[in-house]
């Protein structure tokens, strides 16, 4: 408050350089022209890919591939994770990577639970029907 003027003085953002000088990037944002922060190893963007991929046939195999595409699916997910651990890569490609492991999981399990399903309905049909010939 050592204004009289202006009692309520206005700060500037934390990273405002002096009056003449360019202020500092934030948010790990480059200055034009400059190499991005973010510019990322190849693997990593190919993890995101494959991700997409993952994602895709998971929701593909209740159509065409069943189990086996799925249980592929989530093998090829978990093999995901390790490699974007193993690579250090941002948060928005683990996330990516780790959604297409859980989508491939619940579809695995969704279609585990309709294969035993199907099978405990076959079994009690047969046993009624077997039970019912009997009398």
């Amino acid at each position: 408050m050592s204004d009289p003027v202006n009692p309520y003085m206005q700060q500037g953002p934390a990273d405002q350089g002096p009056y003449g000088q360019a202020p500092q990037q934030g948010y790990g944002q480059a200055a034009y022209g400059q190499p991005g922060v973010y510019a990322m190893n190849p693997a990593v963007q190919s993890l995101r890919s494959n991700a997409s991929t993952v994602r895709l046939l998971s929701f593909l195999s209740f159509l065409f591939g069943g189990l086996f595409l799925s249980g592929g699916m989530w093998i090829w997910g978990n093999k995901l994770v390790q490699d974007a651990q193993m690579y250090g890569a941002p948060m928005d490609v683990m996330s990516d990577v780790e959604g297409a492991r859980s989508t491939a999981k619940i579809c695995a399990s969704i279609q585990i639970v309709f294969m035993v399903g199907g099978f405990l309905l076959f079994l009690f049909f047969g046993l009624l029907g077997a039970a019912a010939s009997s009398h």
